[in-house]
């Protein structure tokens, strides 16, 4: 897991796979309103734009991928995100190989990340994380790019 500001990306896009998804980011950043899928390189590379109300940590769910790593951009508002080694998580129910998606039962304990508009998180196979928590009681909006990452 990496969790920075977009204005950092530079620092990750060594990182092979990535460096095309923070470019797009950077160009796309928060001007991005798209609704549905956008296509940056077919099914290499593609974002999901997202508008909803942070859930509870209660309503909240994990969730990993195995073929794509995740970047969840912030465009506007602010969320928490969990995060937990894969290994030590508890499947809810079989892997959806369509989706590329499995869910997991929230551990007792893991990593709870302040993600702002402005700020991504980057998550990988081994990672399982819970996006769109609420900070407190806060209702505010939250507008997202998650830009997905077919992995070697």
């Amino acid at each position: 897991m990496i969790a920075d500001q977009l204005e950092n990306w530079r620092l990750y896009s060594g990182i092979a796979e990535l460096g095309a998804a923070f470019e797009f980011l950077q160009r796309a950043g928060d001007s991005c309103s798209a609704a549905g899928r956008i296509d940056i390189d077919g099914d290499h590379l593609f974002a999901l734009p997202q508008a909803y109300q942070p859930k509870t940590i209660e309503q909240g769910r994990f969730e990993a991928h195995r073929r794509y790593a995740d970047i969840q951009y912030v465009v506007e508002g602010v969320e928490m995100m969990g995060c937990a080694a894969l290994d030590g998580l508890q499947a809810e129910d079989t892997y959806d190989a369509g989706k590329d998606l499995a869910f997991y039962r929230t551990p007792p304990d893991f990593s709870a990340i302040v993600v702002p508009a402005g700020s991504f998180a980057v998550f990988y196979p081994t990672d399982g994380h819970m996006p769109g928590i609420r900070i407190g009681s806060s209702n505010a909006d939250v507008r997202k790019l998650v830009v997905k990452v077919l992995l070697p």
